[in-house]
């Protein structure tokens, strides 16, 4: 009897074991303790300091354009100094939010008039700030808020991001640096995205120093109610070896438009000045940006990039969609001009190269090619919304200005850059760009200021990321 009560017992608890193991089998998963969102900000950034040296005839604190964004020729420089903290909106967290502190030599050039304003209502210090929210639509919708980087160009403002260390005359003369706006960015498939951009100028974000003076907004940014319009269409044609990016931009920023052949005959029998018309669908400024990426083998890539730029009505007949001139000489009464489709145009073309020899040491190559003859003037003067200092495109000779420029002004540039790329660990770079640049007339100067038809530099530049 004993026997039997203790097989007894034993199988009653192998069943409530089995019992019980099963149960466990069966209980649901505890829920991961989700972070708090703090533990989910991100801190980065970077210092960037450089020598340039270029064989013209400007130095120190004479601004030299033909650096890029750096400008202080044959100095030491601290180009860029960045603090950058992030939250990422996800499916998992969906909002977020961005601020890029940012003090440095480069600053002033980054923003509208790209020139230095000095003053409290400048807002070069603040390069990108915006608030996030995601959606889980297709393969996610992400809408940003606030102020952000251009979407345009190949190249961006933060030189250890470039292959080469400056930038070049495509980016640095072609289109605007920072917007101020909101963007949708929509990931169609898991290769392609659609990105939408509404900006409050097409010329960029920055300050005003005239218009603070005269009791205005100090912050030059959204001269009119319009808007400038963008997208960006990306993806993948084959993977591993060929991405393509098309972005456009559509915009005016001036508040005046082109008079009609009407008005200014008009303005010419009676010898009444003409009044300022405000600027309406015939006046604006289109870009359009092509990007090719190649990956032939995992060391070696090419980037190949065409910019084109239309102005049309007040922005091309002043060659800066932010001014217009309302004297009969530069409305230029013309019985075949067509006040719909009067346009300026310019062209570029860029091609990048780079070769990793080692994890190490790398070598970037960059060929650059400006055609702004169809511009009604250089690039580097008026020929993008806001432009100043820009004389690296066009040699500025005697009391005379723009005047004797026309003489060496035939209407093209180009670069070429080699790199040489040092990468110390994971957090030194260290880039030496050997740079000439060419032209078809004489539209630099040498450095017994004279007018020259090219010019020699070389930039080093060492940037620590953390």
């Amino acid at each position: 009897m004993m026997m039997k009560f203790f097989s007894r017992l034993t199988i009653f608890g192998l069943i409530l074991g089995s019992t019980a193991i099963m149960a466990q089998g069966t209980a649901p998963a505890a829920k991961p303790v989700e972070k708090p969102w703090y533990e989910k900000v991100e801190y980065s950034g970077f210092v960037d300091v450089n020598y340039m040296y270029n064989a013209n005839n400007k130095e120190g604190r004479t601004p030299d354009s033909t650096g890029g964004l750096n400008t202080y020729n044959k100095q030491f420089q601290v180009a860029a100094v960045e603090l950058d903290i992030e939250k990422v909106a996800d499916k998992e967290s969906p909002w977020g939010f961005r601020v890029d502190f940012q003090n440095g030599t480069n600053n002033p050039y980054q923003e509208n008039p790209y020139t230095a304003v000095g003053g409290t209502y400048n807002m070069n210090l603040l390069q990108q700030a915006y608030v996030s929210f995601y959606f889980d639509v297709l393969e996610g919708l992400t809408i940003d808020v606030g102020k952000m980087a251009t979407h345009i160009g190949y190249e961006v403002i933060e030189s250890m991001d470039n292959l080469n260390y400056n930038v070049g005359y495509i980016f640095f003369n072609t289109v605007p640096f920072i917007n101020t706006g909101a963007r949708a960015n929509l990931g169609l498939t898991e290769d392609w995205s659609l990105g939408l951009f509404l900006y409050n100028s097409a010329g960029g974000t920055g300050a005003d120093a005239t218009a603070y003076a005269a009791g205005k907004n100090g912050y030059g940014d959204g001269n009119t109610r319009r808007k400038a319009v963008g997208t960006q269409l990306s993806g993948t044609i084959i993977e591993g070896l060929l991405d393509i990016t098309w972005n456009t931009l559509y915009g005016i920023d001036g508040t005046n438009g082109r008079q009609s052949n009407a008005n200014v005959w008009a303005s010419e029998y009676t010898g009444i000045p003409l009044l300022a018309k405000e600027a309406g669908n015939d006046d604006y400024w289109l870009i359009n940006n092509v990007i090719l990426e190649i990956t032939p083998t995992d060391g070696l890539y090419f980037a190949l990039d065409y910019t084109q730029g239309e102005k049309g009505g007040a922005a091309g007949n002043a060659n800066d969609g932010t001014t217009f001139n309302t004297s009969v000489s530069t409305n230029a009464l013309s019985l075949t001009r067509d006040d719909a489709t009067v346009k300026y145009t310019y062209r570029t073309y860029g091609v990048w190269a780079k070769y990793d020899f080692s994890d190490e040491f790398a070598l970037a190559l960059r060929y650059e090619r400006i055609d702004d003859s169809r511009n009604g003037g250089a690039l580097g003067v008026g020929g993008r919304i806001g432009a100043n200092e820009r004389y690296d495109l066009q040699y500025l000779g005697g009391a005379t200005g723009n005047t004797a420029a026309g003489r060496y002004y035939l209407g093209s540039a180009q670069t070429f850059t080699v790199t040489p790329t040092y990468y110390w660990g994971e957090n030194v770079i260290v880039k030496l760009d050997l740079r000439r640049d060419e032209a078809k007339g004489q539209q630099f100067v040498n450095e017994k200021g004279q007018p020259s038809s090219y010019q020699n530099g070389a930039t080093l530049g060492i940037v620590a990321k953390f």
